[in-house]
């Protein structure tokens, strides 16, 4: 099942396939760590429901956590692998949630109601 889309990448769970990631650009395909699968399931779960209600939009929140996911997979030593090697399911959440939101206040910012 695709849970997420991007121009880059796309992120799936199958019940019997598990995770993938590809990349759009290169057409490569990366199964994650088992650390990765952990704090992924954690994450998404704080994200889309235990601390949903920090979020401002969180379907915004849950696309900035499956993009960083994502790049963290297909590229383990990048920035994003690194953030979702160092720190918690709960940090990583916050940290997510707190991005998702300051992209939506800018997206309020640059399109005010008036």
């Amino acid at each position: 099942m695709k849970l997420f889309e991007s121009s880059f990448y796309v992120v799936s769970q199958g019940f019997f396939s598990g995770w993938k990631v590809q990349s759009k650009l290169t057409g490569a395909t990366s199964i994650p760590s088992s650390l990765q699968k952990e704090r992924i399931g954690f994450v998404w779960i704080q994200v889309r429901k235990t601390k949903k209600a920090s979020s401002i939009d969180s379907g915004m929140s849950e696309d900035v956590m499956f993009g960083s996911f994502a790049k963290a997979v297909l590229e383990p030593v990048s920035e994003d692998g690194e953030l979702w090697e160092r720190h918690s399911p709960d940090n990583l959440a916050d940290h997510f949630i707190s991005l998702g939101n300051k992209f939506m206040k800018n997206a309020a910012e640059m399109f005010p109601k008036t």
